[in-house]
């Protein structure tokens, strides 16, 4: 039987669905394996070709049934509802150049909500009145966010990780330039990542290969998580997910 996931970001079992934008062959095999659904975004042929089929550009869990999505994606949203998600579509368009295109690329870590609140959809804004604002530079706030738990998170953001620090959260700050983007210098480490069961972080490609892949796995370690590569390639920014269903 499946349920909806309480927490953004944390599920408390098997992660059964998620949302994922991505046509990697190795990543779909390994969702395949593990019997997850994966309810694909529609790419977003108005923003950065490199970003427009991430996840976290799309949508955005709020809690819950609650999701709020870029409210040209139509099919998303009737794929969500039939999961019994309640889907909640954004203000305006996610259209543009940075830093237009960073309405719902937020991050929530326990009952905060880090993001750059300059240029958050007007939905996300009326949906978190009771989360405390943790407003950051960094406008790829979600990209740039592993959440391990309700108080514990890595980055590559050295904005996001002082912020973070300063609000009492255990950060992890990792280097950059480890992370494939087609396009782009490098990627981050949120859009290469994600949970998919209480205990256990999947990222996309292999993690071993990260300069700072001692200090992952021993944050990871201290924070009682394992880990799981999808498989022996790069380690690349595909958007990350958001997960819908556990079991």
């Amino acid at each position: 039987m499946m349920k909806l996931i309480d927490k953004p970001n944390l599920p408390e079992d098997k992660v059964t669905t998620l949302i994922c934008g991505t046509d990697d062959e190795a990543i779909l095999f390994y969702f395949a394996e593990k019997r997850i659904t994966v309810i694909k975004n529609a790419p977003n042929l108005n923003i950065d070709t490199a970003v427009s089929t991430h996840a976290d550009m799309a949508a955005v869990h709020l809690g819950g049934e609650n999701i709020l999505i870029c409210k040209a994606q139509t099919k998303l949203k009737k794929r969500l509802e039939s999961f019994g998600v309640n889907v909640i579509e954004s203000e305006n368009e996610v259209e543009g150049d940075y830093p237009n295109d960073i309405g719902l690329n937020f991050a929530f870590v326990g009952n905060r909500i880090l993001g750059n609140f300059s240029y958050a959809d007007k939905a996300l804004l009326n949906a978190t009145e009771k989360h405390e604002r943790v407003d950051v530079k960094q406008g790829y706030c979600k990209c740039s966010v592993l959440v391990v738990n309700e108080n514990a998170l890595i980055t590559d953001d050295e904005g996001i990780y002082r912020k973070a620090s300063e609000k009492g959260i255990d950060a992890l700050l990792v280097s950059k330039g480890d992370i494939a983007l087609d396009g782009h210098p490098y990627g981050f480490i949120g859009g290469a990542s994600g949970k998919i069961s209480k205990d256990t972080v999947l990222f996309f490609g292999d993690i071993e290969k990260h300069s700072d892949f001692s200090k992952i796995r021993s944050f990871l370690s201290k924070h009682e998580c394992t880990y799981e590569c999808t498989d022996k390639g790069a380690l690349r920014d595909i958007g990350g997910i958001v997960s819908v269903c556990e079991e």
